[in-house]
This record gives C-alpha cells, sequence and structure tokens, in this order.
C-alpha cells in the first residue's frame, strides 16, 4: 500500500521532462528540447485522435478506445452514451523492472 501511495505522488511534469532531457543534452538548449517534445506530443496526440497507437519502444502501447453505448435505467433518456477510456500497454521488459523495483523496496 506504501509503494501504491508513493507512486501516486511522483509525478514528473512537462518541465521537468525538458529540464532532465537538456541535462543529458548539453549541446541542446532548453527552448530546442521544448520544441522537440512539444512536436512529439502534437503527432502522439494525432495519432491517438485518429484512432492509432503510440509504440513507446521498452515501454509500451498507448492508445485511445471510445464506446458508444446504450444507456438504460434513469440515464436512457439520455440515448448513447460514449465513453473514451486511455489504455496503456506496458511490454514485458518494463513490467520486470517495475516488479524488480517493487521487490527491492520490501
Amino acid at each position: 500500500m506504501k509503494r501504491q501511495n508513493e507512486a501516486k505522488e511522483r509525478k514528473v511534469y512537462h518541465r521537468d521532462v525538458i529540464a532532465k532531457v537538456a541535462r543529458r543534452l548539453p549541446h541542446q538548449t532548453r527552448r530546442d528540447v521544448s520544441e522537440v517534445v512539444e512536436l512529439l506530443l502534437e503527432v502522439w496526440s494525432e495519432e491517438l485522435i485518429n484512432g492509432g497507437e503510440v509504440v513507446l519502444p521498452d515501454i509500451g502501447r498507448l492508445s485511445i478506445e471510445v464506446q458508444d453505448m446504450t444507456a438504460g435505467g434513469a440515464l436512457a433518456q439520455h440515448g448513447r452514451l460514449r465513453r473514451v477510456y486511455g489504455r496503456f500497454r506496458p511490454t514485458p521488459s518494463l513490467k520486470a523492472k517495475i516488479e524488480e523495483a517493487a521487490h527491492e523496496q520490501t
């Protein structure tokens, strides 16, 4: 339970990603790194919006699933409901690394 709470509290924000990448690429400015990150986000967003998947090597796959459902009961007056799900499917190697890290912390 403690690990889950710690994981929920850990977040990497956009500016953090840019700072970390810029430190690893000292020949690039933060502005250059920021532009590349923005372009990646645009390309990935377009792909997800158009029903595609984003495959990140050694990390996993991102996809969006849209389901149209017929509402029943009290919601029947609304007819059909649309649900949008974000899906992430980690690679087996990422799952193994997560399990290893969890095991080391116990």
